[in-house]
């Protein structure tokens, strides 16, 4: 957090980089922006509970036995880093998201498949377009 405020605040920080009709702070400030933003989402809901002092609820746990799970995380990893060039970053990204979300034990797939979709879309053409970075796209 204290990261994302020095980034909000100093805005001599950035020296070179991208330069866009935003400038070239535009993206670590967003960034910086979502952190606090989810920060404070969950400082939120903590306080609250710590206020009304209601029981902890048992620690969510990956479901990942010995080390099968793992296995998994870096073959969609390495899988990921392999097809990217090829099948680009939308295809690519939504795919490795759906699969950690179904390895995380996703409940609604409608959600699931929303969300792997609409992300990197946004990321993509938010990258192209308010940054200029252009990641990869299809090739095949």
């Amino acid at each position: 957090m204290a990261a994302a405020i020095l980034i909000l605040t100093r805005g001599e920080l950035a020296q070179g980089g991208v330069e866009t009709q935003l400038g070239s702070m535009f993206m670590p400030r967003v960034v910086a922006g979502f952190i606090l933003i989810f920060s404070a989402m969950i400082a939120i809901t903590s306080l609250r509970q710590i206020i009304a002092q209601s029981a902890l609820a048992p620690q969510e746990m990956i479901a990942t036995e010995g080390l099968g799970g793992v296995l998994v995380y870096v073959g969609i990893f390495a899988a990921y880093w392999w097809l990217l060039p090829t099948l680009g970053f939308v295809v690519t990204t939504s795919a490795a998201m759906f699969a950690i979300a179904v390895l995380l034990g996703g409940r609604s797939w409608f959600a699931m498949g929303a969300v792997s979709i609409i992300i990197p879309v946004i990321t993509f053409y938010g990258c192209r377009e308010l940054i200029r970075v252009y990641l990869p796209e299809w090739s095949l």
